[in-house]
């Protein structure tokens, strides 16, 4: 399969979260049983990772510098599932790519395209933008407390080249050299959206999040060897079926002050679990 043909498939093995994510979100760990889940579940980020393969593929490695990705989480993936992912060309140049488990169930379901996305005009993105040490006093976050219409302290991230092949190949288990080689080599796709839950952990504390949909819209190469500036702003927050969806957006800036990319992130704010 080459880039610009009509459809591509790709296939990988999820892999449970590394230790870091399974402390900070016990979803991710044991404690998801607390939570209604038979066992710990994949972060959404990495679903989508495994996903955005099949994008590369269809669209060539272009699409990580000026390509787009909406999508939805509609169940959970859990480690050592197999998923495989059918990305199909339309009429419009876009596709639409589905990525199921091996009962047949889907697991991440979206549309991508080169270029600027149909919604980029839809963006609410922060005009702090300057970052700030992580807060001293981070406070719990009850998922009905969501700052809506606030800048959120903006972050700073060192994207060292041996981060940038850590997350790659612990995170992913991908080890593409587009992501390993070289002096500066690329972040994985699933980086950007990777960021916006230690944007919120930057000042708060929360008990546990699902990712539930997201956007991304790359504007440049995001290479490792760098700083980058993420900064975000809490868009939404809404009450579903005894639930609460929260919803932000952030832009990602280089070293140069270079936007690099837009993401949103939908996620529902579970709270805290009731002590012993």
């Amino acid at each position: 399969m080459t880039a610009g043909t009509a459809r591509a498939s790709t296939v990988a093995t999820a892999i449970e979260d590394p230790p870091e994510i399974q402390q900070a979100n016990p979803i991710h760990a044991e404690g998801a049983k607390a939570y209604g889940y038979d066992r710990p579940i994949v972060a959404g980020l990495s679903s989508y990772g495994w996903a955005a393969a099949a994008m590369i593929e269809l669209f060539g490695e272009g699409w990580l510098d000026d390509g787009w990705a909406e999508f939805r989480l509609p169940r959970p993936v859990f480690a050592g599932d197999v998923l495989r992912t059918v990305a199909e060309l339309q009429a419009d140049g876009s596709c639409a790519f589905s990525q199921t488990n091996e009962a047949g169930k889907e697991t991440v379901v979206g549309r991508a395209g080169p270029g600027l996305a149909p919604f980029h005009g839809e963006w609410n993105l922060p005009a702090r933008r300057d970052p700030v040490p992580p807060a001293e006093h981070r406070p719990m976050l009850l998922p009905e407390q969501a700052p809506v219409g606030e800048d959120y302290p903006p972050m700073a991230v060192e994207l060292t080249v041996e981060a940038a092949r850590r997350w790659s190949s612990d995170r992913l288990g991908d080890e593409h050299p587009r992501y390993h080689e070289g002096a500066r080599p690329r972040a994985h796709p699933s980086w950007v959206p990777g960021q916006m839950t230690p944007l919120i952990r930057h000042s708060y504390r929360f008990a546990a999040g699902i990712h539930t949909t997201g956007r991304v819209q790359h504007l440049a190469p995001i290479r490792a060897g760098q700083r980058i500036v993420v900064a975000g702003r809490w868009i939404g927050n809404e009450l579903r079926k005894e639930r609460w969806w929260s919803t932000s957006d952030a832009v990602f800036l280089g070293e140069d002050g270079t936007e690099l990319a837009y993401c949103q992130q939908a996620q529902i704010l579970l709270p805290p679990l009731p002590k012993d």
